[in-house]
């Protein structure tokens, strides 16, 4: 079968969570040659409105009402359904062997990978929308308690937890054996992985429902009301700016690519700032308001908006390379496994492209 020897042939790198790597940042080598060419198109059993995980030959969707799937790369078809009681907003996080997600209900889970049997689970106060990063044999998350937790990843028991000022919202990064998060508190924080001890905290305003990106020499992050900041690892603002556009907001994750920080808006655009300098690089309008975290393969950002497109955009200079309307809003970002994009709808729908031409 020719479309699964391309799925299969070419598997080689996993997308384990809401982003590729712990530092919060998502950028991978590949080529996208547009037009992108559509594989296949799985019904969910609800709305999807995260990052679809890749292991191996299987991908791991989880909708928003109250499923994880685990389903063939091949073809999309289903190998296991998990349900919970509660939504999930997060996305799932696929490691060794084990799904670990968070539900709206507050409850955190962890599954077997191959059978979609649950090996554990621990209750928060609140609901969870962080998507877990591992560390090791440490699982890490966020939640609306107010609390960034670290749990031993095989047994669920609580190795240290961290009480914010508010809620947690943000997918916790690694930068070396310290963890930043980016709070409702308005704060960028730093706390060592071992311990959970506070090391520093960086108070920029507003919330922050998009995650703190390690990149190179520093920390970027943008908050609710458009501000973008570049932190220094030693916790100074290197320099700060706000959008001024109508609408304002970063609600998705920003991407570190080639010295620039390419970030998303409700501002119906993609713009890129300069690292050095924090100036306007480019700008990229987009059809709806763009929540989609963005991604970078090769030099291509892709990246959705809430009108349901999706869009490929050259990162040198923000111009236009392919776009295609999927229909529901596209909320998560995309993922790449060296051959296949996948992406999720809130109609239901996970769309596989093949990203070679």
């Amino acid at each position: 079968m020719i479309v699964a020897s391309l799925v299969l042939a070419s598997a080689a790198l996993d997308w384990p969570s809401f982003r590729p790597t712990w530092d919060g940042n998502a950028v991978l080598p590949g080529l996208l040659v547009p037009p992108l060419r559509r594989i296949w198109v799985a019904r969910t059993t609800g709305a999807i409105e995260n990052t679809v995980a890749i292991s191996g030959n299987r991908a791991f969707v989880a909708t928003m009402d109250g499923t994880v799937e685990c389903r063939r790369l091949e073809d999309g078809e289903r190998v296991w359904t998990y349900r919970s009681h509660s939504a999930f907003s997060a996305s799932p996080t696929v490691w060794r062997g084990r799904v670990y997600i968070g539900d709206a209900g507050g409850e955190f889970h962890a599954l077997d990978a191959s059978s979609g049997k649950r090996l554990w689970s621990r209750q928060t106060g609140d609901k969870i929308v962080s998507s877990a990063t591992v560390a090791g044999t440490r699982v890490l998350f966020g939640s609306y308690d107010c609390r960034l937790y670290c749990l031993d990843a095989s047994s669920g028991k609580v190795l240290w937890i961290h009480t914010s000022k508010a809620q947690v919202h943000a997918t916790p990064s690694l930068r070396g054996s310290e963890v930043w998060y980016a709070g409702c508190d308005g704060s960028v924080h730093a706390v060592d992985l071992s311990s959970g001890r506070l090391l520093r905290s960086v108070k920029l305003g507003g919330n922050f429902a998009a995650s703190a990106v390690v990149g190179g020499d520093g920390v970027l992050a943008g908050n609710s009301t458009g501000l973008l900041a570049w932190i220094s690892p030693a916790g100074k603002v290197r320099w700060s700016v706000r959008e001024k556009e109508d609408g304002a907001g970063v609600y998705g994750t920003p991407v570190v690519w080639g010295g620039l920080g390419v970030v998303p808006s409700r501002s119906q655009r993609l713009f890129a700032l300069s690292l050095a300098t924090g100036k306007l690089a480019w700008t990229y309008p987009a059809e709806g308001a763009v929540e989609s975290s963005p991604i970078a393969v090769g030099s291509t950002v892709v990246a959705g908006d809430d009108s349901g497109w999706l869009h490929l955009v050259r990162a040198t200079d923000g111009k236009s390379i392919w776009k295609t309307r999927l229909g529901g809003q596209i909320k998560g970002s995309a993922s790449w496994n060296g051959t296949l994009l996948l992406i999720g709808t809130t109609d239901g729908r996970l769309w596989a492209f093949a990203g070679k031409g």
